[in-house]
């Protein structure tokens, strides 16, 4: 297994900027990034390439901007539309047993957005029960670290439970290393990022940062010099200072593409290779005591545990190589997505509707005064500027949040109905190949009549989604 993870290139080089892999899966890193340069790219860039290379991780994703990743790796999906709901009835313990034995998740809060409480729950004691654990190397991944653990004062979507999630994301970030467990988070805001947790990150990622409040928080809390600060304003989207144990020298870095335990000594960082994910959603949901080590027991059987005192023997146990092929796990048949006939059905009334139209309203209007804001910037203290650009932007993040299910159907919709013009067509293309007589003929004529109707009507659909989808983009 390698000991090391590609970030990207340097950019004065060209030679790869590598990432020590035991540095990052103990350590505290800060991914820094204005809005569209990087943050969350990067994050998945490293994510890819620990996963790539048999590490575990967990990343707890307020958007759901990287579930998506458990499409391509085996990962399971928290969240109550995915594999394991921890709010109906999982066990967090055992999620946490599972992953620092190798299992990696992707906890999606946007599925708790109506239950900020039980989001903040979910969080503080899944990371209680990790760092009980004290495993050999468990990374834990928070993308907007703001919402989890922001300065006092500043807001989040959790509310007045947020307090819950900042107390534990900063005793993982004070106390996680000697437990075996690393964090990496991200940010857009460090000046609304706690301070505790920022001034632990010894391993840094900066991309581009504009705002000198900001860029004055990078300057005092993670020691970074004038003139990294001063170019870390002119950088491009992708392009990143990157500086702490986990590299071999600093420097600026173009970011690379993406796809899709003594208590008191750091622990050896050791990837080990996951369980079945089956396994493990029947583990995690069930009343098994613990979760089954060592080679995968025949498919359809979930065996019993080894106990803790077994452990040191399973230390030489064969390996199995991770796999990097999704496979859906829990009620498939409830998650398969809907056919060709679907297309007749779609747009449906939603896209169409006052609701949407009022958030696209709405959202172009919070657009066009950040634009107005930024064009008046000159014309006002820097301390009214920042509180305005923090309303407006947390306002347009809300209304982003309820329009992204109307996005996600659009572009279902676009793809079910396109696909159903494609098979009218090809349909159409093999009825002019086939030959008859007489009667076959006149069976065409019906037939072709029919798919060039289908064809039209389909055309038009199409043609209304894609007008919707230039709305909501």
């Amino acid at each position: 297994m390698s000991d090391t993870v590609e970030l990207g290139a340097y950019l004065d080089s060209e030679e790869p900027c590598e990432l020590k892999v035991s540095k990052l899966m103990t350590g505290r890193t800060a991914v820094i990034a204005k809005t569209g340069y990087g943050k969350s790219w990067t994050l998945r860039r490293i994510a890819e390439q620990l996963l790539d290379a048999g590490y575990p991780i967990g990343i707890i994703d307020p958007e759901g901007e990287h579930v998506s990743l458990a499409d391509e790796y085996e990962m399971l999906v928290v969240s109550p539309k995915g594999d394991v709901d921890l709010a109906g009835g999982g066990s967090i313990k055992r999620l946490a047993k599972a992953a620092v034995r190798g299992v990696s998740f992707v906890l999606d809060l946007s599925m708790y957005v109506s239950k900020p409480d039980v989001a903040a729950g979910l969080v503080s004691d899944l990371i209680r029960e990790l760092m009980e654990q004290r495993g050999s190397g468990f990374l834990v991944m928070i993308d907007e670290a703001r919402e989890l653990a922001p300065e006092r004062g500043a807001k989040s979507q959790l509310g007045k439970y947020v307090s819950q999630t900042e107390l534990w994301v900063n005793t993982l970030a004070t106390r996680g290393r000697k437990r075996g467990v690393g964090l990496l988070f991200t940010t857009q805001r460090p000046q609304l990022v706690s301070k505790t947790l920022l001034s632990q990150a010894e391993n840094k990622i900066v991309l581009r940062v504009e705002y000198n409040a900001d860029v004055g928080v990078i300057s005092r809390f993670l020691g970074l010099d004038r003139e990294v600060t001063r170019r870390i304003k002119q950088l491009n989207p992708g392009e990143a200072y990157v500086e702490g144990p986990f590299v071999d020298r600093p420097g600026f870095v173009k970011v690379g593409p993406v796809k899709t335990a003594h208590l008191g000594t750091t622990p050896l960082v050791k990837p080990r290779p996951p369980p079945s994910l089956a396994e493990v959603v029947s583990y995690i949901t069930s009343d098994i005591s613990a979760l089954m080590e060592g080679p995968a027991p025949e498919r359809g059987r979930v065996e019993a545990p080894a106990p803790e005192g077994e452990r040191a023997r399973e230390e030489g146990a064969e390996t199995r190589e991770p796999k990097k092929t999704r496979r859906r796990v829990g009620e498939e048949a409830a998650k398969r997505r809907p056919g060709l006939e679907a297309a007749w059905e779609m747009p449906s009334d939603r896209l169409e509707s006052e609701e949407l139209a009022e958030l696209v309203r709405r959202r172009n209007e919070l657009r066009r005064m950040l634009e107005l804001l930024e064009e008046s910037k000159g014309e006002m203290r820097e301390e009214v500027y920042e509180f305005l650009r923090e309303e407006y932007e947390e306002a347009l993040g809300g209304v982003e949040r309820r329009i992204e299910p109307f996005r996600r159907e659009a572009r279902l919709s676009e793809l079910i109905i396109e696909a159903a013009l494609q098979d009218r067509q090809l349909r159409l293309r093999f009825l002019e190949e086939s030959s008859g007589g007489a009667l076959g003929a006149l069976r065409k004529w019906f037939e072709r009549r029919k798919l060039h109707s289908e064809i039209q009507l389909l055309s038009e659909k199409l043609e209304r989604v894609r007008g919707i989808l230039e709305e909501l983009s």
